[in-house]
């Protein structure tokens, strides 16, 4: 294993590291787009005009490229991510080193040559919150380190995968990397005073990027401030954001109480529940009125129940984003998507079994990366913090054109 050291962190420039990343999602970007093309009107030139067992060939040999370069794309984004990840931690770690070494002037405590606090007795607290603070940024930078190293060489050999559902899973892989970057960085475990320090040297930059990405550990840390724990949370109280986050992260793979053959909608209505959306019911028609939200008691049996006991918002994608719109939500652009918003896929175009303009499929934003990025959890299928941008090719291929709709629920009916 090798360990990042005091003078290593202390020179590291991670500004090359988000360099790296920008030119590898440029290339993603440009091996996508060459996919597209080759589908598209080139596929689309050859298949109207080339009509001979020749054509054919040559359309499939094209459509069999357009595969590989689908399986490039998703290598791609999969080092971007690994590099997104390795930049922000260095940098956040150099922030909390700079405070450990602005501590020790300030007091005037002695360092040694590997940064570490020395003697000082009579100081003792403070000579603890500076070891905590130093400790705490090599072993972050070091984690990071060897997981990117890992990552980096198992994508390396993966060069030649063409096969696009293997390429997909490594992308995903990545994905899970990064975000154990961020984890990385939150000091759990240390007395309130020495978070309340770390968090404090980091800039109001660094703050708000872990404040979307990881949000469900800094709202259960003591030192974190009260203000910053109610941003995450959702400052209107009607229901705690970072609990809907903390129960998708939690259930991804697990079944619902009830759980529907398409599941996607219905995993994010028990979400939202167990964060502390109250639901609307009618009086006497329960949740059949037609503008309700919410689930009753049931027999049990998920075929019967699923059809009596439901109301069409709670497990239907297209009835519930209605809902929340016409209750209180708001439309977001993807660059303001914050944990504990919503994304459906409304069908943009002809390409499957859906209507073009047609909401077929809800998932809930569990993180969002400082580049924008973000990160979903979802049932049917069941996947934990993958990229929106990474997958969303791979879905458009599938279903045809995707218009994804963020959707931030503001109930209004309590």
């Amino acid at each position: 294993m090798n360990v990042v050291t005091y003078a290593g962190l202390r020179d590291a420039r991670p500004e090359q590291w988000k360099e790296a990343a920008d030119d590898f999602a440029a290339l993603a970007t440009y091996v996508n787009q060459a996919s597209v093309d080759l589908r598209g009107d080139t596929g689309a030139k050859v298949d109207e005009h080339w009509a001979d067992d020749t054509g054919k060939q040559a359309s499939a040999r094209l459509y069999a490229l357009a595969g590989k370069l689908d399986s490039a794309y998703d290598l791609l984004y999969a080092v971007k991510m690994v590099l997104e990840g390795m930049h922000t931690t260095v940098q956040t770690a150099q922030s909390t080193l700079n405070e450990a070494l602005h501590l020790a002037s300030e007091y005037g405590i002695d360092l040694d040559d590997q940064g570490r606090p020395t003697g000082q007795e009579t100081q003792y607290q403070v000579v603890a919150e500076i070891a905590a603070l130093h400790s705490q940024a090599l072993r972050q930078a070091t984690d990071a380190d060897n997981a990117a190293r890992a990552e980096l060489a198992k994508l390396r050999a993966a060069v030649g995968v063409t096969d696009p559902g293997k390429a997909l899973t490594l992308q995903g892989e990545a994905s899970h990397i990064e975000m154990n970057a961020f984890a990385g960085m939150i000091p759990a475990g240390q007395d309130p005073a020495t978070v309340a320090l770390w968090w404090s040297g980091l800039t109001p930059q660094e703050q708000h990027d872990l404040m979307l990405a990881e949000p469900v550990q800094l709202t259960k840390l003591d030192g974190i401030p009260e203000s910053a724990k109610a941003q995450m949370r959702g400052t209107d109280g009607k229901f705690d954001r970072t609990k809907m986050v903390d129960y998708a992260l939690q259930n991804w793979n697990t079944k619902d109480p009830t759980h529907f053959d398409n599941n996607c909608t219905n995993f994010v209505s028990e979400a939202l529940l167990h964060a502390g959306m109250q639901r609307k019911m009618g009086f006497w028609s329960g949740v059949k009125g037609g503008d309700d939200w919410g689930k009753e008691s049931g027999t049990g049996w998920d075929l019967l129940d699923t059809h009596l006991y439901f109301s069409d918002s709670w497990a239907g994608a297209e009835a519930q984003q209605n809902f929340m719109l016409k209750h209180g939500g708001e439309e977001v652009p993807r660059s303001q998507a914050r944990p504990g918003d919503i994304i459906y896929y409304e069908q943009q175009a002809a390409g499957s079994s859906n209507d073009p303009g047609q909401t077929h499929h809800a998932a809930i934003v569990t993180a969002v990366m400082p580049d924008g990025e973000i990160k979903y959890t979802q049932h049917t299928d069941s996947y934990q913090n993958v990229s929106l941008q990474g997958r969303l090719p791979h879905e458009t291929e599938a279903e045809g054109q995707q218009n994804v709709r963020i959707v931030r629920p503001h109930p209004d009916w309590y």
